[in-house]
């Protein structure tokens, strides 16, 4: 026997629906706009979070667009490491933040290892602006696994000096004025 009840029910689950949308829309929203206003700043040296990604990253072997195994620390150089991911709306803004800064000369000190691996990674860059950055993934899925559990979140930024040791670990979004100062370093200026 039909339910007599049916079309109102499904009028009231559709509109019901419409609610979650429009509330879940609304939270995305409002977390947006704070996760956009929150910016890190660089973590004392003792900080549990920065041991886990000096760890993570320190004579860390990725793997190049070429597929060729390098190391993610340069030497000779300083140079600004970046962990992103594809799916990750902070490292996003955070490389829209550096397109705006490059200039013409692009960011080749700005070595960045995306976690879905080296091509994700140079379709990210592009598809911000960014030129001339070093893009790697991790080398192989071990290193992907690694490299996700060990590092608090994505972005993460790391300083490193001319002997490619970290000086510096940002995890987060550094904001406008840390991604300004650090921009001689990823010009190679530094």
């Amino acid at each position: 026997m039909p339910d007599p009840l049916m079309p109102i029910r499904k009028k009231v689950a559709s509109r019901e629906m419409v609610a979650w949308v429009l509330a879940g829309a609304l939270g995305l929203a409002l977390l947006g706009r704070v996760a956009f206003d929150r910016t890190s700043v660089p973590l004392p040296p003792d900080d549990p979070a920065v041991g886990q990604a000096r760890a993570a990253v320190t004579n860390l072997l990725v793997r190049d667009s070429a597929d060729t195994r390098v190391p993610l620390t340069p030497r000779g150089r300083p140079a600004i490491l970046m962990i992103n991911s594809k799916t990750c709306s902070f490292c996003r803004h955070a490389l829209k933040d550096i397109a705006g800064l490059q200039g013409d000369a692009g960011v080749p000190m700005l070595r960045v290892v995306t976690l879905e691996g080296a091509e994700e990674g140079r379709v990210m860059l592009a598809a911000m602006g960014v030129r001339g950055a070093f893009s790697a993934g991790p080398d192989g899925s071990s290193d992907q696994v690694l490299l996700t559990f060990r590092i608090p979140g994505t972005p993460v930024f790391a300083r490193t000096d001319s002997a490619g040791q970290i000086v510096e670990t940002v995890p987060g979004y550094p904001g406008p004025e840390m991604i300004a100062r650090w921009m001689p370093v990823m010009r190679g200026q530094d």
